[in-house]
């Protein structure tokens, strides 16, 4: 397995760091795209486990995270728009790399979101898309008059702190959130204004559309999730129009369930999946 690491710079001068694991026989293709205020390195069970069964990895550290800003993260980006558009260059890059291969999307937290949202906008061809504790449907618990006044916050003060996440809610494992809180590449303040609106933007968009995602699709999400709905989930899995739909909830689950109690069922769900749309 080879590791390739290089850099790309988008449409509005940003560059982006990106990084690949190719097999020695790819069989596929997956553009891996990371959560909210993490990075494309934290992956590495995942890829171990994609890249036995001939699943070359394709991924990048997302606008404001992690290599793609110069000093610290700060989770910040001015549009979710842009965004999308790095996910289709992107996934472009990696089909064209392994021309004439099934080519699948995985998305985690945020980029669950961004990566349904780009299925129903673009509409990709793709062999299937995996959705990891995607974020479709706002927390229940976000105050009304925050969700009144976002766009007005976001449009004046696009920087603001505005959104604290708990991290103890990733895993029940305390040294994963101990990890977790360690990581210099890891973005753990509260979420910035502009940032938390243009993804509540997409989430909505993701609500009122998600009868036309036509793709297979997996959806993987804890039941006892607080940082994103699995309320969510539940409403893609139930108004998507695909033939091929599957949604598995771990119960008990916390946020990040490659890194919670039940991370080797996760792995194998999602191996498998891919495995049964190869042969």
């Amino acid at each position: 397995m080879k590791h390739l690491e290089s850099s790309y710079t988008t449409h509005d001068g940003l560059k982006l760091y990106l990084q690949a694991w190719m097999p020695e026989q790819p069989r596929a293709s997956l553009l891996l795209v990371h959560g909210l205020g993490e990075h494309s390195g934290r992956y590495a069970r995942l890829v171990e486990r994609l890249t036995q069964i001939g699943v070359a990895v394709f991924t990048f550290d997302g606008r404001g995270h992690g290599k793609s800003v110069e000093g610290k993260p700060d989770a910040y980006f001015e549009s979710a728009e842009d965004y999308l558009e790095d996910l289709d260059i992107l996934f472009g890059k990696g089909k064209s790399y392994l021309e004439g291969l099934p080519a699948f999307l995985f998305g985690h937290s945020m980029g669950g979101g961004l990566v349904a949202a780009y299925v129903l906008k673009y509409q990709p061809e793709a062999a299937g898309v995996i959705l990891s504790s995607p974020a479709i449907v706002e927390d229940p618990g976000t105050p009304a008059l925050l969700k009144a006044v976002a766009g007005l916050v976001s449009n004046y003060f696009p920087r603001l702190k505005a959104l604290k996440l708990d991290p103890k809610m990733i895993s029940r494992i305390p040294e994963e959130v101990e990890a977790y809180l360690n990581d210099p590449l890891v973005y753990t303040q509260p979420v910035p204004a502009r940032t938390g609106q243009e993804l509540f933007l997409q989430m909505k968009y993701v609500q009122q559309n998600a009868g036309k995602f036509q793709l297979p699709v997996l959806i993987l999400h804890g039941s006892a999730d607080r940082l994103t709905n699995p309320k969510g989930s539940d409403l893609l899995f139930q108004k998507a129009a695909s033939k091929d739909k599957r949604l598995e909830i771990f119960e008990g689950g916390y946020h990040e369930l490659i890194r919670d109690l039940e991370s080797e069922r996760y792995l194998e769900t999602i191996v498998d999946w891919v495995r049964d749309r190869l042969d």
